[in-house]
């Protein structure tokens, strides 16, 4: 019997934790998902444990896992496999990777989510033929993945690709970061919100109106999607505005890097064109040559298993190649 060489992924989220079995063609061959508790560090650890322990009962046969790899978002010391600091989950410099290799005795590797978004695009999605990507994942954030010759860019402490705290706009709304104008509150799925309060206002009649049944503060992005393919007039509004400053930070990507690829992930690229028509508008209007005329802006081919496919491609990288 061949056996087939796997890995375990897991992808450690704000709201849940999904794991995955991964093999080197990039099929998953189980997959699962968990809530992400509220408490401490332990507790979401449990369910990290739990996830694993599941996985691993419905491994097949021919199946072998050679090893686990860990997407978090935050600060990562990528080399110790330690979380420095995370800003929607309770782990402050957690040594995961020592952690988890004294409980299933294989090699453990941790990285940030947005890199390893950007990493499975490239090993099994979207940017499978290029060489020089940007990985975009827009939530209610905007995290990033940066690789250069086929290789992901961390940096000198492993923090670099914090794409989501470029400031776009220095008189705009305070950031989390406590900066004001940061790329992400101009062009997340927080700012899409914010902005769709002050459109309604303007254009009181419409689908999305009725869709809240006339409730302002229960607005959703998926209602705001649907709204605008409608034809909602506020709706569009809003993403032309969004998508327009979504547009002046690729073209601040674009001229400083010169990728031949951006790759579009995350809750908000579900939608679509919404967000992308305004910013390539922004982007053919401002981008220097030639990196306006190199540049592809795409979806994410992953989806929502970007993250785990990042993580057994870091598997299969550290240890298969």
């Amino acid at each position: 019997m061949d056996i087939r060489q796997t890995a375990i992924a897991i992808d450690i989220g704000g709201t849940k934790i999904m794991g995955a079995e991964v093999d080197t063609d990039g099929h998953v061959l189980s997959s699962l998902k968990s809530p992400t508790p509220s408490g401490k560090a332990d507790d979401v650890m449990a369910v990290v444990y739990s996830v694993i322990d599941r996985l691993i009962s419905a491994r097949a046969d021919d199946t072998e896992d050679v090893g686990i790899g860990i997407a978090v978002a935050g600060t990562i010391d990528w080399r110790q496999g330690v979380v420095i600091q995370s800003p929607n989950l309770p782990f402050s410099n957690l040594r995961i990777r020592s952690m988890v290799e004294s409980k299933y005795g294989l090699p453990v590797f941790v990285d940030n989510d947005g890199n390893l978004a950007a990493l499975g695009e490239k090993q099994f999605g979207a940017a499978r033929d290029a060489k020089h990507i940007i990985g975009l994942t827009i939530g209610t954030g905007i995290g990033a993945g940066i690789i250069i010759d086929g290789c992901l860019y961390r940096g000198t402490t492993g923090s670099a690709a914090e794409i989501g705290h470029m400031v776009i706009d220095a008189n705009g709304p305070r950031c989390t970061c406590r900066s004001y104008g940061c790329f992400e509150e101009m062009a997340s799925g927080r700012a899409l919100l914010r902005v769709i309060r002050e459109k309604v206002m303007e254009y009181r009649e419409g689908y999305l109106i009725k869709l809240a049944e006339g409730k302002i503060e229960d607005i959703t992005g998926p209602m705001i999607t649907e709204a605008a393919q409608k034809g909602d007039e506020a709706a569009l509004a809003a993403f032309n505005e969004v998508g327009y400053w979504f547009g002046i930070g690729i073209n601040n990507i674009l001229n400083i890097f010169n990728p031949e690829l951006v790759v579009v992930g995350g809750g908000m690229a579900d939608a679509g064109e919404l967000i992308l028509q305004p910013a390539r508008r922004v982007v053919a209007d401002r981008t220097l040559h030639p990196n306006k005329d190199v540049a592809e802006i795409v979806l994410s081919e992953l989806g929502n298993q970007a993250g785990v496919l990042g993580a057994a491609a870091l598997v299969f990288s550290e240890l298969l190649t």
